[in-house]
């Protein structure tokens, strides 16, 4: 989906707005996938010489837990909001928002980064997640009885411990 920025700035009489259902599961995501439609609510404002660009964005990341590799799927929702001026609608390496040679705007690349850079890097089952038993593998808590006082004993380094 593309905005059409430039002919905003040209036509402008009232806020615009709009709601949208993305497809980002082809898109390449870091430790994560967007699998279902990305639920997209968008609205642009002019002010004096800029444009407020505000999203609602609602997406479903689906990703392994960091701590016990259990498959898990989170709702993120995200807002962000842009100005934009008139001058900055081209198409650059430099420029901060996906514009296109015409003054467009690419939704679907907006949402993206807005979602890369939202979503936290590491994603767990839950904050009080255990991980993984270090002695079997399993998911904690486990059924294992070489723990003491809760610390897990290496027999290669008990040696170390008398030097306490």
């Amino acid at each position: 989906m593309m905005l059409d920025i430039k002919k905003v700035f040209s036509t402008y009489q009232e806020p615009i707005s709009g709601r949208e259902s993305l497809d980002l599961s082809e898109m390449d995501f870091p430790g994560y996938s967007v699998a279902s439609p990305v639920d997209v609510r968008w609205e642009m404002r002019l002010e004096g010489s800029v444009l407020s660009l505000m999203l609602e964005i609602s997406a479903f990341a689906e990703f392994e837990c960091a701590r016990c590799l259990k498959e898990c799927k989170q709702n993120f929702e995200v807002q962000a909001e842009h100005d934009i001026r008139e001058s900055e609608c081209e198409a650059s390496p430099e420029a901060e928002l996906p514009f296109d040679e015409r003054g467009r705007l690419d939704l679907k690349e907006l949402c993206y980064q807005e979602l890369v850079s939202e979503i936290p890097s590491v994603l767990l089952c839950s904050e009080d997640c255990k991980g993984l038993c270090p002695i079997c593998g399993r998911r904690n808590p486990c059924a294992c009885t070489q723990e003491t006082n809760g610390d897990v004993v290496d027999e290669r380094l008990a040696i170390l411990k008398t030097l306490l």
